[in-house]
């Protein structure tokens, strides 16, 4: 009887992937302005009938939501233990300017494949240590008792 089941690393990476791939969004929406939006009548809130505007407190949640996950995947990235496939996810994912791969490995010096490698690790790395292994897939044996 095995202790731990064996991980799926195909989709596995797959949602750590695109979880990696939100890193930009997110950092836009926490970085977002929540001030009200002026009307044509230069209120700050538009007269309605029984309707109620909840758009400030729509912006103020999303931006709380979207700080709260930045700082998941922040931490999640953190915890990879080799600090050059934490630079690999850092270069790829969190960096304001989106890069090729290609400029990606070869600014950093790796081969293409070699590359690749890293970034799959770092990927179940990361899976591993965001929010307790939310994003770990396992796979399903006939045999499993449990």
């Amino acid at each position: 009887m095995r202790l731990f089941k064996e991980i799926d690393k195909y989709f596995t990476k797959k949602n750590a992937y695109e979880v990696l791939e939100l890193y930009r969004r997110y950092a836009r929406m926490a970085g977002e302005e929540y001030t009200p939006k002026l009307t044509a009548t230069y209120s700050f809130e538009p007269k309605s009938s029984g309707f109620t505007n909840k758009t400030t407190e729509t912006q103020v949640t999303n931006r709380v939501a979207a700080c709260d996950e930045l700082e998941e995947i922040t931490r999640a990235i953190n915890r990879v233990i080799d600090p050059y496939i934490r630079q690999i996810l850092i270069e790829k994912y969190c960096k304001w300017h989106i890069k090729q791969d290609k400029a990606i490995y070869t600014d950093l010096g790796y081969s293409e494949s070699e590359f690749y490698r890293m970034l799959e690790r770092g990927a179940i790395e990361f899976a591993e240590n965001y929010r307790g292994g939310e994003l770990l897939v396992f796979r399903k044996f006939l045999g499993d008792v449990c």
